[in-house]
């Protein structure tokens, strides 16, 4: 294994330096490029795609509960996944987990909806180790596929 050399605090510090400024000019390019991107045009959704959660069978507009924005995580919970069914997707697990109280986005006109191709729908999301607290807020889509889209300006 090659290791970096080791040289003296003035050498290292002097490193840093230069360092510090390619990433400042990273961050400055990456903050210029996430600005444009928010100026992207918007594209009407014109598929009508249905979910099945706890109310049921419920539109794309359904979802948003009313609120201005909505974030759609795709869960990786079906057939063919490690731990099916008992567990999800070890990183969709991960995310779920990390949901703090909804209240946050919701002060911010935003909704959280979880969908998936879950057999089960909801109910099947239910006994799944990691997500059974996002469980009000998963959907099981229907019929068309549901794919990565922009749907409101964040």
């Amino acid at each position: 294994m090659n290791t970096p050399s080791i040289v003296s605090r003035q050498s290292w510090e002097a490193a840093r330096e230069q360092l510090l400024v390619k990433e400042k000019a990273m961050m400055s390019a990456r903050d210029a490029l996430a600005a444009e991107r928010r100026r992207m045009p918007w594209m009407a959704v014109e598929k009508a795609y249905e979910f099945v959660g706890p109310a049921g069978k419920v539109s794309l507009l359904d979802l948003f509960e009313g609120r201005r924005q909505l974030i759609v995580y795709r869960a990786f919970f079906e057939p063919g996944v490690f731990g099916w069914p008992e567990h999800a997707c070890r990183g969709c697990s991960l995310g779920a987990d990390q949901v703090s109280h909804l209240a946050h986005l919701h002060a911010r006109n935003t909704t959280l909806a979880y969908a998936s191709r879950a057999t089960g729908g909801h109910r099947a999301f239910e006994g799944a180790d990691g997500l059974a607290d996002a469980v009000v807020h998963h959907h099981r889509q229907l019929r068309r596929r549901f794919r990565r889209g922009r749907l409101a300006r964040p």
